[in-house]
């Protein structure tokens, strides 16, 4: 070959094999973009032929996504029953294969065209392209297309929906939880002169109602059809070829959390000048997504001046502005907080995503209401006179990770709308925060579903830490005024309010649920419960709100005044008697603020010891500095010693704006058993449930002028270490010695077993008291014995049907974060810890076995594997309540940690009748005046009753809890019922040192016992300190030290010490 021909040829090749290797390239960034069912739809472009839109059977849909929904009024039928809770669902499959494989579609969201044109056929291929069509899954849908010159292939044409004949296509039949129900697609083909007329039928896939979750779930499902469907039609004579792209969207405001955020960004890019538009990042989930909130104001200075002047100045000198009010020369605003708790709940974010766009880009919205006395008439808001007055603020979800994972609860399985107030975890904590810097005068929190469309004030019983007198009216007002709103902007044709309509069952005495919450901070806070997971439901919700802020707008003065009343209540430590008629019995008649004999129901003082307590636990302590802090609580610190208290302990004086909701998580809490209902929980009483002492202090200026800042940087611990000292015993009174012990574990120190601590050697303590807030005392004995290893945990989870999805157990939760190893498999495990009612019986004995709360209990007993043992609870009492009193053998390892004076929680209202045989009783009620607080109708009756046992079954050990002593991370005190049970019950045989040297009698730890030390003049034989405890009964937790490499350590010592006294003699 010659070489120009050479070089010719590999040009060429070269030029091929980049050719080739563009398209693989390429090919690799198309398969790179296609999106998985599970990820956002992202907007392709149109294609470039036109055809009508499709059309919703009850109204005409405009193509884009409208801020102000249409206002149509198509019927729907409304069940007067508010959704169950619990019930049964499977995987959904594929409507096109009934009850076979589910369907997996991408999620690409395509733009429909504006206009219909009429389509041409290829003449050389015949094949036609039509427009993308979007059909929303919850609405019927009609799309007409034309194809010129075509009529002949009329009934001559076989469909196909993503490959399959669209006969096969089937609704979802909610009764059996298959796609085998109505055809979800006909097609009616029609010659009309020589073009073909198509007339596509969509029913609703899964019905008018994406909530459903019974008698099978369809909100986990429905997302996974969103995206692109191919149609396709084939003539007989495969001379003509029709393609179209059906769009499966669940409603037309839908947005994923995706296009939610881009949305938002949006409508701050394209928001009107004359106003302010932010979007701030305020806190990050548990997956590290960002929590934003959007700030709509008329400008920076509106926001300065409220942050900076009037909530400071309302919270500490509300005389001053109620005053000014008064006189009208007060200058102010008002912030108004529109947030989601329920990720899952939507069309919730759907309309807070929605209103924002109006907000911000809108000159006024107008609507339709109603009067009280039931006549029509519009409203219309002026956006900017609104911002004259207030600042909007847009919570779009406090859960991203659930509007990401399509659920309700949060990534961990918990619950936001019952943490709100105990803030167990980061999202609550960042609402919390959110509220108490802006201290919103409103707050509309928007759920689903309740068929009724229910808006919130809430039944009795209300908390006696309101000032519910005051809200009371304005917040009923209120929920008329979104009530008439979101009805006649809907296809709904009556709301509820659950103090007028619902009896008993939807209270406000539980800080968890976030609309409550605000209530303690003088906020009308209201749940909005919309009907349904829909269009109509988004139209309901989005003008509810808008009635409510015409509402705001009509009374900003009366609004301000009610505040600044409630602020002043604080502040001058009244208690109006109005608040305390509020306060009413299931019968009706005034209860009041229960005073227990005092004349005040509100303490002067709260008093929270920092210093060194054995029994305190100091970390819970010290974290209330940052709680009150966050919940806008002031709390301040004894500059001195005053009587009993001592310089530095916390001191939170009760007069102060926020002094309700100080004493609602301090004070005990109330008995509210003698109501048929209750939504929830409702103990709080931080101090026993998190292990911390408080003291209210009923003396007016007892501490004035001995208070300052605080000034503590971390919770007290031992403080001295005598080197000197061979061990220290850290005592078993928190959560922080656990996760001590785990942390020393993990780091191959030796740890062992005492019946009130664990025993690690000095240097090891030493270590440990920089990073945990731990309580030791010195041990001049030797240990022997076994020694703890790390233990792996398995606890299965919960499936909870109805939810859809399977959540974690709490116990779990609360054991990893005490530092314990949590396995996906009991073969992985050395514990099993059973709270769900699911479990198999092959679980219980395979291993050292902890079954606790009432479910699992139950679970148990209907196994009927261990003889006789009986689970007992009253008639429908499963989700009854109660922090007691208890009584607590305080001399079984099992219970190392607790005094025999104890306490006992539980949620699930459970107890033991019947202790099998071989059995021990750990704790028992207390006989008489036992019941603290919470909701137990017929709670007299548990006097004695057992509730926690330990024994064996299958030669494993078996340990009984009926309460829940990790409920929703709540509890913190009651943890080590269970870390107590994984350790088990193997104590160290302590033995004296062979030569114990005196310690520096310079040295005294303080405030502190020094465990078995007594000087001694001569060396008396080692005598091994006798245990009562069987170790068959024990599990097994760690390796066992030999007597001999003891006995040469015991000679080792001896003889260091022999050569230190020579040593001294010399010297």
């Amino acid at each position: 070959m010659k070489d120009t021909y050479k070089k010719r040829l590999y040009t060429q090749v070269l030029s091929l094999s980049a050719t080739a290797l563009l398209a693989v390239l390429a090919q690799g960034n198309v398969a790179a973009d296609t999106l998985n069912p599970t990820e956002a739809p992202k907007e392709a472009s149109p294609v470039s032929s036109l055809v009508e839109n499709p059309t919703s059977v009850s109204a005409e849909k405009t193509e884009e996504h409208s801020d102000q929904p249409q206002a149509d009024t198509a019927d729907k039928e409304n069940q007067p029953v508010a959704e169950s809770d619990k019930t049964t669902s499977e995987t959904a499959t594929s409507p096109a294969s009934g009850a076979e494989s589910k369907k997996e579609t991408s999620s690409e969201n395509t733009t429909a065209p504006d206009k219909s044109e009429t389509r041409a056929a290829s003449s050389e291929d015949s094949k036609v392209q039509l427009a993308d069509s979007k059909v929303y899954m919850s609405e019927k849908a009609s799309i007409e297309e034309t194809i010129q010159e075509q009529g002949a292939k009329a009934n001559k044409i076989n469909w196909t929906l993503d490959n399959k004949p669209i006969s096969e296509w089937k609704t979802w039949k909610m009764e059996d939880g298959t796609f085998s129900g109505d055809p979800f697609v006909t097609i009616e083909e029609k010659a009309e002169g020589n073009d073909l007329k198509l007339s596509l039928k969509f029913n609703e896939l899964f019905g008018q109602d994406l909530s459903l979750r019974t008698p099978n779930n369809i909100r986990r499902t429905y997302r996974n059809f969103m995206g692109n469907h191919e149609l396709v039609g084939v003539s007989e004579d495969l001379g003509l070829t029709i393609r179209k792209n059906i769009v499966l969207r669940p409603y037309e405001d839908f947005h994923t959390h995706d296009e939610m955020l881009a949305s938002n960004e949006k409508s701050r890019q394209e928001a009107k000048d004359d106003r302010l538009v932010q979007i701030e990042t305020i806190g990050k989930s548990a997956q590290g997504r960002d929590v934003k909130l959007g700030i709509i104001s008329s400008d920076q200075k509106s926001i300065d001046d409220y942050l900076n002047t009037t909530n400071p100045k309302a919270l500490t000198k509300p005389a001053e502005m109620l005053a000014a009010l008064k006189n009208g020369t007060l200058d102010y605003k008002l912030p108004v907080l529109i947030n989601n708790t329920h990720a899952d709940e939507q069309p919730g974010i759907d309309i807070i995503t929605g209103l924002f766009k109006t907000f911000a880009t809108k000159d006024q919205v107008s609507f339709k209401t109603s009067a009280a006395d039931g006549s029509e008439k519009m409203v219309t808001l002026n956006i900017q006179d609104l911002l004259k007055k207030f600042i909007f603020l847009f919570d779009f979800t406090e859960n991203p990770d659930g509007d990401v994972l399509n659920t309700r609860a949060l990534a961990n399985g918990l619950d936001p709308n019952r943490d709100t107030g105990y803030q167990a975890n980061p999202e609550t904590r960042t609402v919390a925060g959110l509220i108490n810097k802006w201290n919103p005068i409103a707050l509309y929190d928007i759920h689903g579903f309740v068929k009724e469309f229910l808006i919130e004030p809430a039944t009795p019983p209300h908390d006696p830490n309101f000032e519910y007198d005051l809200l009371a009216d304005l917040m009923l007002d209120n929920a008329h005024h979104m009530g008439r709103a979101g009805v006649a902007n809907s296809g709904y044709d009556k709301y509820i309010i659950p103090k007028l309509d619902w009896g008993d069952g939807w209270d406000d005495s539980f800080s968890g649920y976030t609309a409550v919450y605000s209530m303690y901070h003088g906020i009308l806070g209201h749940t909005i419960e919309i009907p349904e997971g829909n269009q109509e439901s988004y139209k309901a919700g989005y003008y509810a709100v808008l009635g409510g802020l015409d509402y705001l707008a009509q009374n900003p003065d009366k609004l301000m005044e009610m505040r600044l009343n409630f602020y002043l209540r604080g502040i001058n430590k009244v208690e109006d008697p109005k608040a305390e008629n509020e306060l009413v019995g299931p019968d009706g008649q005034v209860v009041g603020r229960i005073k227990k004999g005092r004349e005040k129901f509100f303490p002067d003082y709260y008093v929270i010891p920092m210093g060194l307590d054995k029994d305190n636990d100091s970390q819970e302590a010290f974290n209330m500095i940052d709680y009150f802090k966050r919940n806008g609580v002031l709390v301040k610190e004894l500059k001195e010693d005053s009587g009993n208290y001592k310089k530095g302990d916390l001191v939170v004086d009760m007069a102060q704006a926020k002094r309700g909701y100080a004493n609602h998580v301090l004070y005990k809490g109330s008995n509210e058993s003698k109501w048929a209902a209750m939504y929830a929980e409702l103990v709080v009483n931080f101090p026993d449930m998190k292990g911390f002492k408080a003291q209210p202090v009923f003396g007016d200026k007892l501490f004035e002028g001995k208070l300052g800042d605080v000034t503590a940087l971390r919770a007290a611990r031992t403080s001295q270490v005598d080197q000197k000292v061979p061990y220290y015993v850290i005592a078993n009174t928190s959560e922080s010695a656990v996760k001590a012990v785990n942390q020393a574990l993990a780091e191959g120190k030796k740890v062992y077993l005492t019946d009130d601590g664990y025993i690690v050697d000095t240097p090891t303590f030493t270590s440990l008291l920089d990073r945990y807030a731990i309580y030791g005392d010195a041990l001049y004995k030797i240990p022997q014995g076994p020694t703890l290893k790390p233990l792996k945990v398995y606890a299965p989870p919960h499936q909870f049907y109805w939810a859809g999805v399977d959540s974690p157990a709490h116990t779990a939760l609360a054991l990893k974060n005490m530092g314990f190893e949590i396995v996906d498999s009991p073969e992985e495990a050395d514990v099993i810890v059973l709270e769900s009612n699911n479990y198999d019986k092959s679980l219980v004995g395979l291993k050292p076995t902890i079954v606790v709360g009432g479910s699992a209990m139950q679970h148990l007993e209907k196994l009927g594997i261990l003889d006789g043992f009986d689970a007992e609870l009253f008639k429908n009492g499963s989700d009854y309540e109660g922090l007691m009193k208890a009584v607590i053998q305080d001399q079984d390892p099992l219970t190392s940690g607790y005094k025999k004076d104890g306490l006992f929680y539980s949620n699930s209202g459970n107890w033991i009748a019947k202790i099998p045989a071989n059995f021990r009783t750990l704790a028992s009620i207390a006989g008489s005046d036992f019941y603290i607080a919470g909701w137990w109708p017929g709670n007299e009756q548990l006097a004695n009753k057992v509730v926690a046992i330990a024994g064996t079954y299958k030669e494993q050990p078996l340990f009984v809890y009926a309460g829940n002593p990790t409920n929703r991370l709540h509890p913190v005190h009651f943890y080590r019922w269970i870390s107590n049970a994984i350790f088990g019950s193997q104590l160290a045989k302590l033995t004296d040192l062979p030569s114990p040297a005196t310690p520096d009698p310079t040295y005294q730890a303080p405030s502190q016992t020094v465990l078995d030390w007594k000087p001694a003049t001569v060396n008396p034989p080692a005598q091994t300190v006798v245990l009562t405890y069987k170790s068959q009964t024990l599990p097994q937790t760690g390796s066992q030290e030999t007597s001999a490499s003891f006995a040469l350590a015991g000679l080792l010592i001896a003889g260091a010490a022999g050569l230190l006294l020579l040593k001294k003699k010399e010297d």
